[in-house]
């Protein structure tokens, strides 16, 4: 039996981050002599930014702002914090929680380490290239993988050559999620790296279907908004749909930002029920990735206003697909189109599938090699 320990964002209260998670950790136990596990290390800031009260900080009137409006909608906020974390303790297999490398080296020895799948290599977002998530400890013999990193922002990494160099060099197999990643991490260091799929698309739709078999069935028509930080331009894009189509609009804010349809807003949903809504969809407007991804798998009406900063993950999945017509950056752009346009799934299809098989069989042979 092979012990494989998965370094990851697997605890933020994202969706994203802990279906990636789940979905690679349900891959690799798809092999039954694989003993799957994630080492429950977390991020001081990032596990703080999710909790419903925020830890004292040096800005006191920040501070106390933050803190009233999460009182004010505490119900909702209290709720949404339930629901990930009954998906973060029932679907994924942690090991006892770790704070430091210190810690985590005394574990017991895993024959494989993991990091990956998520913007773990984006010092923007754990305020480090850290050492836990490039792998960068004492590991003894044990090989260490990273699948699908991501560093968001490609421009960081020309701009921290040396320190990329030095950390993730001691990757004996690195793939991400990103061509650009690859091109400019390929010119620091000496070492073959491969564009694999996120976790999420290498489950078929079947896999999915039955993670939300017990979701509510939803009956009435929508367009489903999903965005992190609406801009005025995603804003006027989602309205403009919804008063061509006639449609409400569910959309995951705690407030509405600026919708004029609105039917509900879906905040305190867990990770399956966000899954469920993509599903059930007329049309998604979004700007994320694992928006994007599920709405591939289902075969959705989707419109992606890609973020400035991060969105070649985005466009990436799109061109790697050959997903045409479904990126727009401005209002002026998404007016010009026929909304109700149906994309060329067939193709879609074969051209996910060979690469899914492709990243399954890197992945197979960085385990085993």
């Amino acid at each position: 039996m092979k012990k494989i320990r998965i370094l990851t964002f697997h605890y933020a209260h994202n969706y994203g981050a802990m279906l990636q998670a789940y979905a690679l950790q349900k891959v690799l136990s798809k092999n039954e002599e694989n003993e799957v596990k994630f080492i429950d290390y977390r991020k001081n800031n990032i596990e703080n930014s999710y909790k419903i009260f925020k830890p004292i900080r040096k800005n006191i009137p920040m501070w106390f702002k933050d803190n009233f409006y999460s009182l004010k909608h505490y119900t909702s906020k209290k709720l949404r914090y339930d629901n990930f974390n009954k998906f973060l303790y029932g679907k994924l297999n942690l090991t006892e929680r770790v704070h430091s490398i210190k810690e985590l080296e005394s574990l017991s020895k895993a024959d494989i380490y993991i990091t990956g799948s998520d913007q773990v290599w984006n010092p923007n977002i754990v305020m480090e290239l850290s050492d836990i998530y490039t792998l960068n400890f004492k590991l003894e013999s044990a090989k260490k993988i990273a699948y699908a990193a991501s560093v968001g922002d490609v421009t960081l990494i020309a701009e921290k050559a040396k320190e990329y160099k030095n950390k993730i060099s001691n990757i004996n197999y690195i793939s991400v999620r990103e061509n650009d990643a690859k091109i400019e991490l390929e010119k620091i260091i000496n070492n073959n790296i491969e564009v694999v799929l996120d976790p999420t698309l290498l489950l078929s739709i079947d896999d999915w279907n039955n993670e939300i078999k017990d979701c509510a069935n939803i009956t009435d028509e929508y367009i489903l908004a999903y965005v992190v930080n609406p801009d005025s331009e995603y804003i006027k894009i989602v309205n403009d749909l919804s008063q061509k189509t006639g449609l409400k609009i569910i959309h995951f804010g705690l407030e509405n930002p600026g919708y004029n349809n609105v039917f509900k807003s879906a905040y305190t949903e867990g990770p399956l029920n966000f899954i469920n809504y993509i599903k059930n969809a007329k049309y998604v407007v979004a700007t994320s990735f694992h928006a994007t991804v599920f709405s591939i798998l289902f075969k959705k009406k989707f419109f992606i206003i890609p973020h400035r900063k991060t969105g070649a993950r985005v466009t990436n999945i799109l061109k790697q697909l050959g997903i045409k017509g479904r990126s727009f950056s401005s209002l002026e752009d998404f007016k010009n189109i026929d909304y109700d346009f149906e994309t060329n799934w067939n193709d879609v299809e074969k051209n996910l599938e060979n690469e899914r098989q492709k990243s399954i069989k890197w992945l197979t042979n960085a385990i085993e090699g």
